[in-house]
C-alpha cells in the first residue's frame, strides 16, 4: 500500500523540507523527482531519463544502496560533482572513501543511512564539510530524493547539490534563476542524447 506521497515528504529532523529549496537547480531537481514519483512514496531508478535530468546531470550524483545500506557505491557523478570534490568517484563505494578519508566517509555515511532509513526526500544547507576544488565555493544547498523499485525499500538516492560562494538565503532568486537558465542554454547547446 501507498503512503500518501505529501505526508512522506515531511522533513526528517536535523534537515529541511525539499520545499524550501532555492537554488533553481536543485528546485528543478525536486520538481522531476515529483513528476516521476507520481502518487507513488519514491520512483524507480530505471524511470530516471537524460532527457528529463539534462539541465541538472552536472549537479547530480546518484548512489547504488548496497545491501541494504551496509556500503553505498556511486554509480553516477555529474562534473560540477567530480570538480566540486576534486575527484572522479563514479564506480567506488563509500567504505572506500572512509577509509582514506574518515571524517568525510562518516558525514556522508550518516546521510545515506538516514535516507535509506526514512525513505523521505530532505534538503541540507550549509558550509560545505569538505576543503573544495575553488575555495570561493563555501556554501552549498543540496537535496536528498530516495528512489526504489517498491516503496517499501531505498535503493538507489539520487542527490542534487549545487556550491555557491556565499549563503543562497543572500542571493536574490532573480538572480539565481537568470543564472541557471543561462547555464543550462550553454550546457545543453546542440539537442543531442549521449547517457553519462
Amino acid at each position: 500500500m501507498s503512503q500518501d506521497p505529501v505526508r512522506a515528504e515531511t522533513a526528517a529532523p536535523g534537515t529541511l523540507s525539499i520545499d524550501e529549496a532555492i537554488n533553481p537547480f536543485v528546485k528543478r531537481a525536486v520538481l522531476y523527482w515529483r513528476a516521476v514519483r507520481g502518487d507513488r512514496r519514491f520512483p524507480a531508478r530505471g524511470e530516471l531519463t537524460l532527457r528529463g535530468m539534462a539541465s541538472i546531470l552536472p549537479y547530480c550524483v546518484i548512489i547504488s544502496v548496497i545491501d541494504g545500506g551496509a556500503d553505498f557505491e556511486y554509480r553516477y557523478v555529474g562534473d560540477a560533482q567530480r570538480q566540486a570534490f576534486k575527484t572522479s568517484f563514479k564506480g567506488l563505494r563509500l567504505s572506500l572513501i572512509e577509509g582514506v578519508v574518515p571524517q568525510l566517509g562518516a558525514v556522508l555515511r550518516s546521510v545515506y543511512e538516514h535516507a535509506c532509513a526514512l525513505g523521505l526526500p530532505f534538503l541540507v544547507r550549509g558550509a560545505v564539510d569538505h576543503d573544495p576544488a575553488d575555495p570561493r565555493m563555501l556554501y552549498h544547498e543540496t537535496v536528498f530524493l530516495p528512489l526504489g523499485a517498491s516503496d517499501a525499500a531505498v535503493d538507489h538516492i539520487l542527490v542534487v547539490g549545487v556550491q555557491i560562494p556565499r549563503p543562497y538565503w543572500t542571493i536574490p532568486a532573480v538572480t539565481l534563476t537568470s543564472f541557471a537558465d543561462r547555464l543550462c542554454a550553454e550546457a545543453l547547446g546542440p539537442k543531442s542524447e549521449t547517457a553519462p
